[in-house]
Parts: structure tokens; C-alpha cells; sequence
């Protein structure tokens, strides 16, 4: 039998609450306490599968305790009213998935749990007491062991003295002895826990302690004399009571089976979408597709197909009755195909040989044009046996015009994807319309992650099939077309499904906000097209300069290795953090070490920037260069296309929270930009023959916006007269002239500048400077006083973000800010520095997005490419013949896309490679 669990809710509750970070439903309700304790419940369910179980909670009202002692708990704070208003539905949840609740007036949980115990104990029945609260070790017998279900740490009558020193039935007297001032429990002065213990192994208890205190030396012989009243009020205090007169027991405990119809209500209103949705997955026995399943099986045993098609049509009922077909017939083809000829909107998807777009190969495609049926058409599963399929080339051909219609509708998931995809095959896709993963990221980029299993499951409520669930995982994972079509089809159907859904759901919730609605279309969509264009073409790369710098790097790398041994003493290998942290504070005896929870000293780049050692240094820059030629000379020429020496990067558009756009494979976004050896590995992209490279840069783009947001006279005065904005702030806070303004008091008002632009505290002033703290102080009070607009800026900018719980782009892109009002202060502060600079960096992302939509419009595609887009600057390869013409085109155009206070300049360059053009 498995044991009786006695829960503390109370210690699960107040866990939860300061473990887990605020929560919010989109009403305002906290909800990380309910959410953190009952997972925690849960889990432990899970793991028992317990048949009788209670969770015990304390009431607010006084108990026999306070009465004995007026300052018993009297230090504990109130509590929390983001925690109080989570209480009711705690226990609602609790209630509602058939779990026995119980509190007491004027008793305490422990209490309640203490009389259950013994009870249970008293029928022979293992208990197990989930708390993480001390005082229950008193508790702990033969049958009855506690367990902090958090920490998973089961405490059996050794692990009590293993951990106090002292056995079960001495810790009333242990804590009696020591006191608990959280409890208002005093103690004996002077009697801390390795006293109490060692006293309690030499007399046993406490009567045997005061029997023999004359034996009992120094303070805490006299002590223990001064304290006897005390310490009986203190063993009251500190004794669970055993025997409460209680109308429940054991067999009045018994689990229950769950009010689904109270947990949607309740999960809906708390916005637990998963568990939400679980409630009707098939692998819930309390769910109706788990009941079908049931039935089906009872029905007909022996067949599998009923049970899939129990479960399918169950989850179907989630995303409104549809019917899945699979196209092999010719005869199937030409009723799909006539409505694909039809058709003015569809959703599509592609289901493919690998997720790389520039290697994938089309296995089959999905479409749905309603809510209500979704096909797939499979067209190269080639594993062993097979069912002859349609002829991949004659199918893509026939619906090749479709795809490439500008004025049929196509809806899809990341149809950038797609998009690459069927360039493989000759498609140009058009009629880009609605995708759904860039409308969930403009609905709120922060909400959940983009992929289709993160959408479905918050928008639809939906779980979706996984492709791990049909092809496998890790080493032994199939590609789609070895998959069976039986599986696979239903798999891709759902997509499009789900897809098409999608569609309804996000675009009425997108229509409802215009300014959203707007940006899905005229950025977000039109920039989708052009990054496939620029994922396309790619960008030359110089692979013998690439091959030369990396020799380079590994020259200076060992000889970098070969210095920092000879200071060590010993041979060592400099890329174990382990060694290094072994060197540096055992054997050479630094400061500054400390060991992380692994047991290694911790040797991050802020540790060893703090060692005043060359060695740290030497170490710093040997793993800036390990980095550089593993990432750019090694990596880059792994990555170039074999036949045109090109690299093509992936552009991810629903990723950071701002809209920034950001890069991988390789990420070009992150090569060192103002550093000599950055400039390096930009030679290395170069233009092929007869044509060069155009970079071009948005000057100053954020303090531009900042200006306009904050209507600073001083900053709108100092861009609308084209001066060096710098050193005019230099001049303003330093009560001097612009002439007299040196190049270091232009880098300290630079920094500030743009520290300012990321909520730069006077800490962080005072270490990228070197300023004092009253220094750094004194600075940013003149700075304020010279631009009082920018101050007002980023006090309105905190407020609304607390008010309303998002900011907004020039666009009105909305960023939100779920942690502006979190009670951990450093939490808070955080979320307000990313609320002041989230306009200023959105707003920088919209205008680029505008920018590259717009170029893209004039560029002649026969003479010029749009290659990368790296923060506030676009590279172009162009015609040599035209690049004096278009560069000047190219600056006219992104100057124009917004209109601000301020002007907007582009900084326009070209050169035979990518450093030349800055």
C-alpha cells in the first residue's frame, strides 16, 4: 500500500510564492503561488499514487498558542496581498481535483497533521508528511517520515539526527533549548543548536538537563537556572498537539475523482492554458478522448484504427469538427485540385526531408482552406513498402501558377520556410498573406514562445501532434519521408488545420488592435519576403584571407597559451574553466575565487576582469581569440556554400522581444565591431568581380529617437543643428564651450549618452568611467538638469509601462512589460530599465524593417542585392558602374520611411569588402 501523504499547504503555498516570479493573468491576477504549489502536488501525487491524502492548511485566527504567548509569531510580517488573494483559489483547485482540504480555528496545520498521523500510525498505515517545516521532525517514527517535497529529501528517524544531532522524540526539547525567534520561541540564552544537541546526547532530555545543571558550567549552566519558567512555556509552544478532537479520519480521506467541469472553470480563469488543455488529452483518464479510447477498445479490442480515431476525432472537438484526408488517387487529386483552382485563400505547408531550407527537399503538402477538412498530399515517402504515391514533379508543376499567384491568399506558419523550400523546386511563392507565427510575435512577443505547439496550445487551447511523437528522437529520429504515410498524414493535416485556425483566432484578435494589425502586414509580412530574398543570395566570402587569419589566430593563441603557462609554473589546459580556476586560486593563491554549487571555482569573464593579475588578462584575450576563430575563420568556411564560396545566415524575426531582427548560422550580428581585430574578419567578406559593397548605416539611430520621444529642446536643438551631439552634452553638463570640450569629456558624455539609453544606473557610470560614486552622482544630476526632457521621458515611460503594462513603438508595436511591478526589487529595476530603452530599440527595429521593405522596391535586380541587415545598418552588393547613383538613392529612401523631430541621416559607404565600406 502506499503511504498516507499529509501535505503542508500552508509551507506549499508560501514556497510557491517566493520561489517562483510574479505571475499574472491578463486581469491582474497573481498566480505563481497556486500555479508553483500545485505543480508541486501534483508531482508528488504522481510519485506516491497515494489512496487517502489531505492538504492541511493554518487559518488567520488566533490559536491556543498566541493565547499563551503574546508574542508568539509576532515577528512574522502580514501577508502579502498578492499572495492572500491566490488562497481561494488554491484551495478551489484543491478541491477540484478530488483532494481532501481540511484547516481548524484555533489550530494550527501541524496540529491538524500531528492527530492524523498518530491516527493513521495508530491503523497500522505508513505516513508521509510533506513540509518543509523543522518542527514536525518530532513526528518522524517507524511509520511516519516527513519529506520537503521541493527538495525531495525524505527524513526517516536517522536522517533526523543525521541532521539535528538529536533523535525524533528529543526535538520538542531541542527546539525549546534553542528557540525559534521566527516562532517567538526564546530559548535559553547562549544555547544555540550545537550546544542544545550536545546537551540533549549527554542527558537525554530536558528534565535530565535540569536534574544535573549544577554540573553545567559557565554562562549556560546559569543560563539554563535564570530560564526554567521559560522554558516550560517554550515546550508548550514548541510541542505539536497529537489528539485533536477532529470529525474526519483516515477512511474519510480518501482521494476523489476530479470535478473537471470546476477545474476548466477554474483553469480558464487562471489562464492555465496547459492545464487547460489537459484536461482533454488523451492520456487523461478524467478526459472524454481518454473515455472513447476506452470505450473504443471495449468495442473492439483487437483494433488499433478505432482507438486513433477515437483520440482524433477528440481532438478535433478542440479545434472545431475537421476531417483529415490523404490524396494518393489520381481521382482524390483532381477533387483537391479542384478546389485549389478555385480557391482565393488557403493555408499551406510543406512537410520536408530536413529543417536546413537550403538542403530541404519537399516529401508532401498540406492545405486547408476552412476549418472544417485539411488534406495532405504525400509525394516522396520512400521507406520500405511504401503505397505508390503521385509523381512529386507533374503535382508541383500543376500547382506551380497557384503558388506563384499574387492574388491567391496563402496562409502558412513560418511561410518563410516554406518560401525556400519551394525556390528548391522552381516555386517563387506569392501572396503572402497571413502567417502565424509573425502574428502571434506582433500580438505579444513575450506571451510564449512562436512555434506552432507553443501557438496552438495558447490560442486554440490545442495540443498539437508532435514531430518527435511520429518520427522518434535523438539519434534513431526518422526524416519525414521515412515515416508512414498513415502517421504522417494525419500529422500534416493537423498542421494546416491548426494553421488555418490559427488564422481565425489571431487575425480577429489583430483586427481589434489596428496598429497591430497593420504592422503583421505592412512590416512584419512584406520584411518575411525580403529576408528569403536575402537568405537567398548571401554573401561572398574571401575563403584563402579567412584560412590566412585563422593561421593567424592560432599563432597568437599559443603564443598566448606558452605565457600563460610560464606565469602558472606548470602546463595546464587553458580552456578548462576547471584548471583555470584550479591555477589561478590554489595554486597561485589569487582573490577573488569562489566555488560555484558544481564544487569549481568560477572563472567567467567578471570574475577574471576583477583579478589584478596579469595572467587574468592573458587569459581574457587567449579565450577572445579561442572564440573568434572557432566562430568566424574556422566556422565561416565550414559554412560557405561549397561551389560559390557564399554564406547564407538565417534571419529569425520572431525571437527577441523587441522586434529586433537576429541571426544565425553564422550570426553576423555579433563580430566585434569597433575592435581592430572585428574589422579583420569583415575583410573577409567581400563583392565578387565588377561589383562592390554598399554599407548603409542609420546615424546615432536610438538618441535620434530619444530626442523625438523626449522633446528635449537641448537634444531636438543639437540634431536639428547637425551637431556632434557628444560633445555638446559635453559642453551642456560641463558648463563649458564646444570648442573647449576635450576627447575624453566627449567619451564620458558618449557614455552617458547611451548609457542613459539603457536605464545606466549611477553604479554602472561609476565603473565603466572610473568616476567616483559621488562623482557619477553629481554627473548625472547636471546631465538631468541640462535635459530635463529626457527625464520627464523616462519617468512617463515607467508609469505607463505600470499602468498598462506595455509600451509602444513609433509604429505602435506594443512591448510588454510583465515584470514592472514584480516585488523583487533588482526584478523591477530591471523591467524599468527595459521599459525605457524597449521604444527606442523597437522603434530603431521598425524603422530598419521599413527601410529594407522600401529599398527593396528600387533596387534593379539585375545590378543590386540586399545581403545583410546587422543592427541599424544595411549591406548591399551592387553594379561598381551604379554604386555612386544608388548609394545616394539608397540614403534618400531610408532618411524617409518616418518622419521624426529630428532628422534622420544614413552614413553611406562602399568598398571591394565589408570593412572598406564603413
Amino acid at each position: 500500500m502506499p503511504p498516507f501523504v499529509l501535505v503542508d499547504g500552508s509551507y506549499f503555498l508560501f514556497r510557491a510564492f517566493h520561489a517562483l516570479p510574479p505571475l499574472t493573468t491578463s486581469t491582474g491576477l497573481h498566480t505563481n503561488a497556486v500555479r508553483g504549489a500545485i505543480s508541486a502536488i501534483q508531482k508528488l501525487m504522481r510519485r506516491i499514487g497515494p489512496t487517502h491524502m489531505a492538504v492541511i492548511f493554518d487559518t488567520s485566527e488566533p490559536t491556543f498558542r498566541h493565547h499563551l504567548s503574546p508574542i508568539y509569531k509576532g515577528d512574522r510580517p502580514t501577508m502579502p496581498t498578492e499572495l492572500a488573494e491566490q488562497i481561494p483559489y488554491l484551495h478551489a483547485l484543491i478541491r477540484a481535483l478530488g483532494i481532501p482540504l481540511h484547516y481548524l480555528a484555533g489550530a494550527e496545520a501541524d496540529d491538524i497533521i500531528g492527530t492524523l498521523a498518530k491516527r493513521a500510525e495508530a491503523l497500522g498505515h505508513q505516513v508521509l508528511i510533506s513540509t518543509g517545516d523543522k518542527d514536525m521532525a518530532q513526528l518522524v517514527t517507524e511509520k511516519v517520515t516527513l519529506e520537503d517535497s521541493f527538495k525531495d529529501r525524505p527524513m526517516d528517524i536517522q536522517a533526523v539526527f543525521d541532521k539535528f544531532g538529536v533523535w525524533p522524540h528529543q526535538i520538542i526539547d531541542y527546539l525549546t533549548l534553542m528557540g525559534d525567534a521566527s516562532d517567538g520561541i526564546m530559548g535559553v540564552p547562549g544555547v544555540g543548536a550545537k550546544t542544545a544537541a550536545k546537551l540533549l546526547t549527554e542527558y537525554g532530555s530536558i528534565g535530565g538537563i535540569l536534574e544535573n545543571v549544577d554540573k553545567i558550567k559557565g554562562k549556560v549552566g546559569q543560563n539554563l537556572k535564570d530560564s526554567v519558567e521559560g522554558i516550560v512555556l517554550d515546550h508548550q509552544l514548541a510541542s505539536i498537539v497529537c489528539d485533536l478532537d477532529l470529525n474526519f479520519g483516515y477512511d474519510d480521506l480518501k482521494l476523489q475523482e476530479p470535478n473537471v467541469d470546476e477545474l476548466r472553470r477554474l483553469y480558464t480563469e487562471l489562464e492555465f492554458r496547459n492545464q487547460l488543455q489537459s484536461l482533454d488529452h488523451p492520456n487523461n483518464p478524467n478526459s472524454p478522448q481518454y473515455k472513447k479510447i476506452n470505450q473504443a477498445l471495449e468495442t473492439q479490442p483487437q483494433s488499433v484504427d478505432v482507438v486513433q480515431h477515437a483520440a482524433q476525432t477528440s481532438t478535433d472537438d478542440q479545434l472545431g469538427q475537421a476531417k483529415y484526408h490523404t490524396v494518393l488517387s489520381q481521382a482524390d487529386w483532381e477533387n483537391l485540385w479542384a478546389r485549389l483552382n478555385t480557391a482565393t485563400r488557403f493555408a499551406f505547408d510543406t512537410e520536408t526531408t530536413s529543417l536546413d531550407y537550403r538542403v530541404a527537399e519537399i516529401v508532401g503538402f498540406s492545405v486547408a482552406f476552412d476549418a472544417t477538412d485539411a488534406y495532405y498530399v504525400p509525394l516522396a515517402h520512400d521507406y520500405e513498402g511504401a503505397p505508390e504515391q503521385l509523381n512529386r514533379d507533374a503535382i508541383l508543376a500543376q500547382i506551380k501558377p497557384i503558388l506563384e499567384n499574387p492574388n491567391i491568399d496563402k496562409i502558412g506558419h513560418h511561410l518563410k520556410y516554406d518560401a525556400h523550400v519551394l525556390e528548391n523546386h522552381g516555386i517563387h511563392l506569392q501572396g503572402w498573406y497571413f502567417d502565424t507565427m509573425l502574428a502571434s510575435y506582433v500580438l505579444n512577443s513575450v506571451a510564449t514562445r512562436h512555434g506552432m505547439d507553443d501557438v496552438a496550445r495558447v490560442y486554440l487551447s490545442h495540443f498539437t501532434t508532435t514531430f518527435e511523437q511520429i518520427a522518434g528522437k535523438g539519434a534513431k529520429q526518422k526524416t519525414f519521408n521515412q515515416i508512414e504515410i498513415e502517421t504522417a498524414a494525419h500529422y500534416a493535416a493537423e498542421d494546416a488545420h491548426v494553421t488555418y485556425r490559427l488564422y481565425q483566432v489571431l487575425d480577429e484578435k489583430l483586427k481589434a488592435i489596428p496598429e497591430l494589425s497593420n504592422i503583421l502586414h505592412h512590416i512584419e509580412m512584406p520584411t518575411a519576403r525580403v529576408l528569403t530574398l536575402m537568405e537567398e543570395n548571401g554573401i561572398q566570402l574571401d575563403l584563402a584571407f579567412l584560412e590566412q587569419l585563422g593561421n593567424d589566430f592560432a599563432t597568437a593563441i599559443a603564443a598566448l597559451e606558452q605565457k600563460i603557462t610560464e606565469i602558472a609554473g606548470e602546463s595546464f589546459n587553458v580552456s578548462s574553466p576547471k584548471q583555470v580556476g584550479e591555477v589561478l586560486f590554489e595554486k597561485l593563491g589569487l582573490k577573488g575565487g569562489k566555488k560555484t554549487s558544481t564544487g569549481q571555482y568560477s572563472t567567467s569573464e567578471s570574475v577574471l576582469e576583477k583579478i589584478e593579475h596579469p595572467i587574468a588578462e592573458l587569459i581574457l584575450e587567449y579565450r577572445g581569440l579561442t572564440k573568434l576563430k572557432s566562430t568566424y575563420t574556422d566556422g565561416l568556411i565550414k559554412q560557405a556554400n561549397d561551389a560559390s564560396a557564399r554564406v547564407h545566415t538565417s534571419y529569425h524575426q520572431a525571437l527577441t522581444a523587441t522586434g529586433r531582427l537576429s541571426s544565425t548560422d553564422p550570426n553576423l550580428q555579433n563580430i566585434p565591431v569597433r575592435e581592430q581585430i572585428g574589422r579583420q574578419i569583415r575583410k573577409a567578406f567581400v563583392a565578387p568581380e565588377g561589383r562592390v559593397l554598399l554599407a548603409a548605416d542609420y546615424s546615432q539611430i536610438e538618441l535620434r529617437l530619444m530626442a523625438h520621444f523626449s522633446q528635449d529642446e537641448a537634444l531636438v536643438d543639437a540634431f536639428n543643428h547637425n551637431q556632434d551631439v557628444h560633445r555638446r552634452t559635453a559642453a551642456e553638463v560641463l558648463g563649458i564651450a564646444l570648442d573647449d570640450v576635450s576627447n575624453d569629456q566627449r567619451r564620458q558624455a558618449k557614455a552617458v549618452n547611451f548609457g542613459l539609453l539603457y536605464g545606466m544606473s549611477e553604479f554602472g557610470l561609476t565603473r565603466q568611467l572610473g568616476f567616483s560614486r559621488q562623482e557619477s552622482q553629481e554627473y548625472i544630476k547636471k546631465y538631468f538638469n541640462r535635459y530635463p526632457g529626457i527625464y520627464e521621458y523616462m519617468q512617463r515611460t515607467r508609469q505607463v509601462a505600470l499602468e498598462q503594462g506595455f509600451i509602444e513603438t513609433i509604429s505602435g508595436r506594443r512591448l510588454y512589460t510583465p515584470d514592472i511591478d514584480a516585488r523583487n526589487m533588482m526584478v523591477r529595476k530591471a523591467a524599468e530599465r527595459a521599459a525605457i530603452n524597449a521604444p527606442l530599440q523597437g522603434s530603431a527595429a521598425d524603422i530598419i524593417k521599413m527601410a529594407m521593405i522600401e529599398v527593396d522596391k528600387i533596387l534593379p535586380k539585375d545590378q543590386a542585392k540586399l545581403l545583410l541587415q546587422v543592427h541599424d545598418e544595411l549591406v548591399f552588393e551592387v553594379d561598381a558602374a551604379i554604386a555612386n547613383q544608388l548609394a545616394e538613392q539608397l540614403r534618400e529612401v531610408m532618411q524617409s520611411v518616418v518622419q521624426l523631430s529630428v532628422p534622420l541621416i544614413v552614413e553611406v559607404g562602399q568598398g571591394q569588402n565589408w570593412d572598406e565600406a564603413h
